[in-house]
Parts: C-alpha cells; sequence; structure tokens
C-alpha cells in the first residue's frame, strides 16, 4: 500500500472523479485541501439546530464545545483506494481536533462531516469556503466488492440525528476551569460583603453595649443622690441636749449623798448637844 503523489492523484481524478467541485490548485504535497461547506452545529447552538451558511459566514466553537463540519465538495473514493483525513496544521494548531475518525472507507460517496473538538483556550472561528481540512488518497492491494454502503452513503447534508447526538453544552476543562473562577469570585464577594456585615454589627453591639454601661451607670449615681438627698438631716444640737440632760442627772446623784449628810448632821447636832452637861462650878 502507497500513498497517491500529486501526479497519481491528478491522474486518479481524471479517471474516477474523485473530488466534486475539483480545483488543481487545492493539491498540495500529494493531498487534496478540502473546503468548510455552508452546514455546521455547534454544541452551544442556543436554537439547537444546524445553522445554514453562505461564503464568507463564520462560526464560532467555543473552548470545549463540539462541532459538525460539513465539506463543500464531494469525495468519491474507487473501490481500490483508500482515504486518509485530518484538519490543517496551521488550525490545529489554534486547538481544533478531529475526533471522527481518520480514514474513508472504499466505495464512499457523498460530502465527509467532521466531528471536531475545541481543545484549546480561546473560541476558533472558521469562514464558509476556507480551506479547512486535508485528504489524502492510498491503493488497497487490489480492488475490493466489500464497498461502504451504510447509513452515510451519498450524504449532502447534517441531519437531525447527527444534531440530536451532539445537543448540549460540554462541561470542558476550560469551561469547568471557568465555572469554578466564577464561583471563587462569587464567594469571595459574599465572604468579603459577610465580613463587612459582621464588622458593622459587632460596631453597633459595642456601641449599643457601651451606651447601656453608661446609662446604667448615671442611673445609679443619680438615684444615690436622691437616696442621699431625701434621707432626713439629724438635729444639730442633739448631742449637746443629751450631754446636758446627763448633768443635772450625774450633779443630782452627787448632791443626794451631800445633802443626807448634812441632814444626818443637822439630826445629830441637838442630841449632841443635849448630851453634853455643864460641868458644876467650883
Amino acid at each position: 500500500m502507497s500513498f497517491w503523489s500529486t501526479e497519481r492523484l491528478l491522474q486518479k481524478h481524471r479517471l474516477d472523479k474523485l473530488i466534486d467541485p475539483f480545483d488543481p490548485q487545492c493539491v498540495k504535497q500529494g493531498a487534496y485541501e478540502l473546503s468548510f461547506g455552508s452546514e455546521a452545529f455547534i454544541s452551544t447552538e442556543l436554537k439547537g439546530t444546524k445553522q445554514t451558511l453562505v461564503t464568507g459566514e463564520q462560526i464560532v466553537i467555543p473552548p470545549g464545545q463540539f462541532g459538525l463540519l460539513l465539506t463543500e465538495e464531494v469525495v468519491h473514493v474507487p473501490n481500490h483506494a483508500i482515504g486518509f483525513i485530518s484538519i490543517r496544521f496551521s488550525i490545529k494548531l489554534r486547538g481544533l481536533v478531529n475526533v471522527s475518525g481518520f480514514h474513508v472507507d472504499p466505495g464512499f460517496n457523498g460530502r465527509l462531516k467532521f466531528a471536531v473538538y475545541n481543545a484549546g483556550s480561546q473560541n476558533i472561528i472558521l469562514t464558509c469556503g476556507d480551506r479547512v481540512f486535508i485528504i489524502w488518497f492510498s491503493d488497497l492491494s487490489g480492488p475490493t466488492r466489500d464497498v461502504y454502503d451504510g447509513d452515510h452513503a451519498g450524504q449532502t447534508v447534517i441531519t437531525s440525528e447527527d444534531v440530536m447526538q451532539l445537543q448540549g453544552e460540554v462541561a470542558s476543562p476550560a469551561e469547568l476551569k471557568r465555572k469554578i473562577d466564577e464561583l471563587k469570585r462569587e464567594f469571595e464577594q459574599r465572604f468579603t460583603s459577610l465580613d463587612d456585615k459582621i464588622t458593622i454589627w459587632r460596631t453597633v453591639t459595642i456601641t449599643l453595649l457601651s451606651g447601656l454601661f453608661v446609662a446604667v451607670i448615671v442611673g445609679m449615681i443619680f438615684l444615690a443622690l436622691r437616696i442621699y438627698a431625701e434621707r432626713p438631716a439629724a438635729p444639730s444640737n442633739q448631742p449637746a441636749q443629751s450631754t446636758r440632760s446627763q448633768e443635772p442627772t450625774q450633779d443630782l446623784k452627787q448632791r443626794e449623798p451631800a445633802a443626807n449628810q448634812k441632814t444626818e448632821n443637822s439630826a445629830n447636832t441637838p442630841n449632841n448637844t443635849s448630851a453634853i452637861k455643864p460641868e458644876p462650878t467650883k
């Protein structure tokens, strides 16, 4: 098995009409450069349907998303050959990867559908009519009667079945990272907001407690002053009167013995006088 050269590819095309429409300028280094056609479907399409394009119109394949692209040309692979397909290197370099397989069976006839995946970190923009794909041809050991006659034989459009298989946004690594970053920013914003609220409530609470403490202290001071002001004052001459009231009592107690003594003396005086008898005169 050997791959066809540019000259052999041109020769075989004249015999078997390999590609339609055919442009000799698209034959380079033994391969034919196929163009991006008029239909495409992207997994993030809001309408959930394929896009129909005109030459020069563009599509966008976001990072981490799939696309189904149709070629402009109809490809015919003879029963003695097999085709190999890929994406041009300049487009691969952006991150676009072919995930639909790498060969075209002997006997296939129709437009090729490329299932692609954007493995890059940026949007990939493709323009209808641009040379995006490549096909090589190689000989088999001989003609085969086991040619392709499956569901894709003679295909020219992207079907509803094709669209249904690719519907829905894909949670790609890039998309997951973007969502995680968004959640992180949202969490940080909420945490900052919560921290600010806690600070505000702490300040308000401290202020209220401080005001309440001051009010309690001031109230206690006023209550003490009020109690002191309402207490009856003691008379200033009370100690003197009590002293004076005690002095007569003491004097009376001291004078009673003296009076009793005088009474006794006065009582004893006549008796003593009568007891003394004058002596007779001699």
